[in-house]
């Protein structure tokens, strides 16, 4: 059993930001400008054509399976028929992507990637049938399971049937003859694409596939992705586009900083150390490490972790209690059941355990909505009379 999504990612789009940076990370500047951004500004109709390539071959189908969405929630690997309330509540899960703009974007993101990466490999395939091939076309292409055979294959069916309209390169893969080129492609291109536009999958460790681990791991299944397949796949490429991929990264990641405190109506702070601290975690640079951090943070009431250099916990980890930082939102969540009843029994409930009660209810934290919740729990609090934390302790 774990807590339901509902409650806690409606921000998932606005955290998603620094997503636009992977495609930099993984195939440079050049590349994301000159056959992604150009095309897209200057060839949309035939973009498009591109784009359905892509989801032809297998991915970028999050309008209708927000697939990503469900991979991060840890929602994915549910058998049997269930009851009628918890069939209700995955399908207000599948419709949530759409609610949260979080399936839109994971679908325009990874159609935007996925028409880079065909091109890169239809190019890199050239290079090798012609003898030109650089040693990065050769790695790149063993790291998607295409080797020189396959290479030539793939170039010479998109030979065939392939088509070039003003830079777009379309593979037009569904008409190919050779069924075996056809599904390499078509699976390094989904490999590809789940890489940089980050969809936890198989690379989560066992541990979290059992009903304890699930429960204490569920929305950590990303952070454990990231470290795999942007982190480590970073440190290994260790070239000027993982360079540029890094400091876009810590860019956006700043940004969704600012974003979050602004949507949440806090102020953002004028230290320069907790800007770098929170780009950092925003960022997704360094996976599980920053959740670590926060489960230190928390256990030590900021004595060990980064909070100790920059004075202030970071942002993320803010709402959370120390059960919920080391043993998931589930135990958050009956934390914070505890400290609803034990505030009603005692006569003592104050404005934050009416805020706790706000935390558990559904769509509390859509981004689009989050200021008129604010407004309703303040007016609440004014309409019961409760005091805050301040007050109670001065009673």
């Amino acid at each position: 059993m774990t807590v339901h999504p509902l409650q806690l990612v409606g921000g998932m789009t606005i955290s998603a930001i620094p997503d636009m940076a992977k495609v930099v990370f993984s195939h440079g500047l050049t590349s994301t400008f000159r056959d992604g951004f150009i095309p897209l500004v200057t060839n949309f109709r035939t973009f498009k054509l591109a784009a359905q390539e892509v989801k032809d071959a297998g991915t970028a189908l999050d309008m209708v399976l927000d697939s990503r969405v469900m991979a991060m929630q840890d929602i994915t690997d549910e058998f049997g028929r269930h009851t009628a309330f918890e069939r209700g509540l995955t399908a207000l899960s599948s419709r949530f992507g759409v609610v949260s703009l979080m399936a839109p974007w994971n679908a325009c993101l990874k159609q935007f990637s996925g028409l880079i990466t065909m091109t890169n490999i239809m190019r890199a395939s050239q290079r090798v049938v012609e003898g030109k091939a650089s040693a990065r076309d050769i790695r790149s292409l063993a790291s998607s399971g295409i080797d020189a055979d396959l290479a030539r294959r793939i170039s010479l069916e998109f030979a065939i049937y392939g088509d070039e309209q003003n830079g777009i390169l379309l593979a037009k893969a569904g008409d190919w003859d050779d069924a075996g080129a056809r599904e390499a492609f078509r699976t390094a291109v989904v490999r590809e694409v789940d890489r940089i536009i980050v969809t936890p999958g198989q690379d989560k460790p066992l541990w979290m596939s059992t009903e304890l681990g699930k429960t204490v791991g569920q929305f950590k299944g990303f952070a454990v992705s990231s470290m795999q397949k942007t982190m480590l796949a970073g440190l290994q490429q260790r070239d000027a586009a993982t360079l540029n991929g890094v400091l876009l990264s810590l860019g956006l990641g700043a940004l969704t900083y600012w974003a979050k405190e602004t949507i949440a109506g806090r102020v953002t702070s004028e230290d320069p150390k907790v800007w770098a601290v929170e780009a950092l975690d925003w960022s997704g640079l360094v996976g599980w490490a920053m959740d670590a951090n926060g489960v230190l943070e928390k256990a030590t009431r900021g004595k060990v972790g980064l909070s100790y250099f920059t004075g202030k916990e970071i942002s993320r980890y803010a709402s959370r209690n120390t059960a919920g930082a080391l043993l998931g939102p589930t135990l958050d969540a009956a934390s914070d059941l505890f400290q609803i009843s034990g505030a009603i029994s005692a006569g003592d409930f104050k404005q934050s355990d009416l805020h706790t009660v706000r935390k558990l209810l559904p769509i509390q934290n859509l981004f689009f909505l989050r200021t008129l919740f604010d407004r309703v729990e303040a007016a609440t609090g004014d309409a019961l009379g409760l005091p805050d934390a301040a007050a109670a302790k001065a009673r």
